[in-house]
């Protein structure tokens, strides 16, 4: 990534993400959070998956069949992959279900979505880096920092490809810091009015787990992300990922994108100012 000397937030996001022009109708985009830790570092994930409308029919159709196979009420990756809790494989046939549909999982996701995207960040990191001024302004909830950089960066993706229509975001509850995402996302769509206008939500609902697949396909980037980040790309491997996480993410670049907050990305981050023509303010 090549860092702009501007100080423009569209910029930096521009920079990381996939350009292309074409006409989006009403688009669905599904969050959940991941987190990831060991004794030396940890890392949160936000990831968003996008579907369009028809696509994300054509989505639940076949994971719903898949979480039959299992006798499971909803996918939780930290479940999935280990082999618990519903997922327990005990038996030969358990384990041959797994080597299938294990294949099968990231492929739904990359075939359906329209879109994917991952804000991901060390907490200890982002802390301590963050000045005093900022933590005063946006708080220090990563959790809600992550939504909120989401929302604009996802606002960002859609102004700048033409895109004139907005977004229905379906969150899982169940965390923590519900209070504080639902406070930062309302703060967003009833304070500024460029804001507002750039992240171009209709709605944003929190929803039990196994409500809303889509929420299961965002759990399932969050985690994969995370394991690539501890496994693989904090030792230098960043070039090697799991099989099944390059599968998800595919070779489109247009289908994935990333921001990482981390070392000088992070840095200059805390430097960036809103893009001067719309006052947008996170």
């Amino acid at each position: 990534m090549a860092l702009v000397s501007d100080g423009s937030l569209v910029d930096f996001i521009d920079d990381m993400l996939p350009g292309g022009r074409e006409f989006l109708v009403m688009l669905k985009v599904y969050l959940d959070r991941g987190y990831k830790e060991d004794g030396t570092d940890a890392v949160v994930a936000v990831a968003a998956v996008v579907f369009r409308p028809v696509a994300y029919k054509q989505f639940v159709r076949p994971w719903n069949r898949l979480l039959r196979g299992w006798t499971a009420s909803a996918f939780h990756s930290t479940d999935f992959y280990p082999g618990a809790q519903e997922f327990k494989r005990g038996t030969q046939a358990k384990k041959d279900r797994f080597d299938r549909d294990s294949k099968i999982v990231p492929r739904l996701i990359r075939e359906n979505t329209k879109y994917i995207l991952v804000v991901a960040a060390r907490p200890q990191e982002f802390l301590k880096e963050a000045p005093d001024s900022w933590k005063n302004t946006f708080g220090t909830n990563i959790h809600a920092i992550g939504i909120q950089t989401l929302l604009i960066t996802m606002g960002w993706w859609a102004e700048d490809n033409c895109y004139n229509e907005k977004f229905a975001y379906f969150r899982e509850s169940g965390d923590k810091d519900d209070g504080e995402v639902a406070r930062s996302v309302e703060a967003m769509r009833t304070g500024h009015p460029d804001t507002a206008r750039l992240i171009r939500i209709s709605s944003f609902a929190h929803v039990q787990k196994g409500i809303e697949r889509g929420t299961e396909a965002a759990d399932c980037v969050a985690w994969h992300w995370n394991k690539w980040y501890m496994d693989k790309a904090r030792r230098g491997k960043e070039q090697e990922p799991r099989k099944d996480f390059a599968e998800l993410v595919g070779s489109q670049k247009d289908k994935f994108g990333y921001i990482f907050l981390t070392g000088d990305r992070l840095k200059f981050f805390f430097t960036l100012k809103p893009r001067e023509r719309s006052e947008i303010v996170i």
